[in-house]
């Protein structure tokens, strides 16, 4: 009679659900305790609730007695093991391999291209910049155009002046961002500016990864999906992801909805939806391209069934809550402008001090037609050169409305037209590099489109206008 097989070894039982939240709360508390050492103690309020921390002693007494009893009671995976597990993990994943060298190259490059424009090429005026922090080029390097309104969220809170209401005023800017530099912040020395470019360069790392997977499902090619995250990064309007800018935490927002929606993973798309409606006004219309991918799905049940029995849309009620999101958060927002003010779409009607009126779509192109009658096209090259930046990224998303459609759907051209043609109507082309530069949809179809042999070719040609936007930008020219 042959032996018997040897019994399994029993598995370790996994990790408790208030052990992760533990040891969550051991790293947190952790952190405090460095930044309290290192940078001194803080007082901040979060949710109403004032929370405090002057002596680093207390946070590290609460980290202790928090280890002590997770791994009094739980022994097994302790928390330096998770810990050292989890970069382990990171750094062998896929998409760090991946992702990793084109957000490094891109993003410090960027950095690094504007300084050396700051001290070499100087500001067009002459003294001081609009505003500083350190009266330093290179701590100041992130100090430029709306990085001010920001900063002064994250640090006062919204100011609104009736009698000001015709003049620029802070509620014309979105919460998500800066209120997310002002948290980051306080283990980051109180220092809202480079917090803000912490926040930018995590986000967008973030963004790229959801991206390479998204790339990867909708595309069913790896090195396509690679080439659409390398345009992107190049993208000449991609110097905004290397600022104090909202740009990098709306792009993750986007495509992390976009991706758990897909999945349909209800809780994950409702949370990045929620911050895209609270990053940018034009957030709320992520609700319109996700209730749209619910219609699609609804829309084939119905065709298999023989489009006989009527639409099942109590079947997708849970789904429709979920792409709500974006515009409820909008709402939420609303609701606070409304106790502020007394009117729920001031936020919106202030945009007007930034010559943000409407007009008629055509003015975009008579306008230009105009000036160059009047001035001749050199005349307009040479004169009107950013606003010939913001026209030829306009007309890229819309010469890809058409192929994004056909190869990926009606949600997401509808994408590209409802993020481009709202805010052209109500400024023209006034910041529309910032405003294409987020949509994803548009290089993955250029990942797909472009041939392999070209791409290098490609890529060398955006990052060298990238480049030339870095020095614009950095160098207080009116690119923002």
């Amino acid at each position: 009679m042959p032996d018997a097989a040897p019994a399994p070894a029993p598995s370790r039982a996994a990790l408790p659900r208030w052990a992760r939240l533990v040891d969550a709360f051991t790293i947190g508390a952790a952190l405090i305790t460095l930044s309290v050492v290192l940078f001194g103690g803080f007082r901040i309020t979060v949710g109403g609730v004032r929370i405090s921390a002057m002596d680093w002693w207390r946070p590290a007494v609460l980290a202790l007695v928090a280890l002590g009893l997770r791994h009094l009671r739980v022994r097994h995976d302790p928390i330096w093991r998770r810990v050292a597990n989890g970069v382990l993990a990171f750094w062998r994943a896929p998409e760090t391999r991946a992702v990793l060298p084109i957000y490094l190259t891109s993003r410090l490059g960027v950095l690094v291209i504007g300084f050396l424009a700051v001290v070499l090429i100087g500001f067009p005026f002459e003294g001081a910049p609009p505003f500083q922090i350190y009266g330093h080029a290179l701590l100041d390097l992130p100090a430029r155009w709306d990085t001010g309104w920001y900063l002064g969220i994250a640090n006062e809170g919204y100011q609104w002046s009736p009698a000001l209401e015709g003049r620029q005023q802070n509620i014309a800017f979105f919460p998500g961002y800066p209120l997310t530099m002002r948290y980051v912040a306080v283990v980051l020395g109180r220092q809202p500016l480079w917090a803000g470019v912490a926040v930018s360069f995590v986000a967008f790392f973030a963004a790229l990864v959801y991206l390479l997977r998204l790339g990867r499902d909708m595309l069913g090619d790896e090195d396509q999906a690679v080439a659409a995250v390398t345009f992107l990064a190049a993208y000449p309007f991609a110097i905004f992801y290397s600022a104090a800018y909202t740009e990098a935490l709306f792009l993750l927002a986007m495509v992390g909805a976009v991706y758990h929606f897909r999945r349909d993973e209800r809780v994950a798309a409702a949370g990045w939806g929620a911050l895209a409606g609270l990053t940018r006004p034009n957030g709320a219309f992520l609700s319109v391209v996700l209730g749209l991918m619910v219609l699609e799905v609804a829309w084939r049940e119905w065709r298999d069934r023989g489009g006989e029995a009527p639409f099942a849309w109590g079947r997708h009620l849970d789904r429709l809550a979920t792409a709500s999101a974006p515009g409820m958060a909008m709402l939420g927002y609303s609701t606070y402008i409304l106790f502020l003010t007394g009117h729920p779409l001031q936020w919106t009607a202030q945009n007007a001090a930034w010559g943000r009126t409407y007009r008629p779509l055509d003015t975009v192109v008579t306008d230009r037609l105009a000036f160059i009658a009047q001035n001749g096209l050199y005349g307009y090259v040479s004169t009107q050169t950013i606003d010939l930046f913001y026209l030829a990224s306009v007309v890229f998303i819309l010469a890809a409305v058409w192929p994004v459609f056909r190869r990926f759907g009606l949600p997401y051209a509808v994408l590209l037209l409802i993020t481009v043609l709202p805010p052209m109507a109500a400024g023209g082309l006034l910041s529309m590099g910032r405003v294409t530069a987020v949509l994803f949809p548009a290089f993955l179809w250029l990942g797909a489109a472009v041939p392999p042999r070209h791409r290098t070719a490609w890529v060398a040609g955006l990052a060298g206008l990238q480049a030339l936007a870095a020095v614009l930008f950095f160098t207080w020219r009116p690119l923002y």
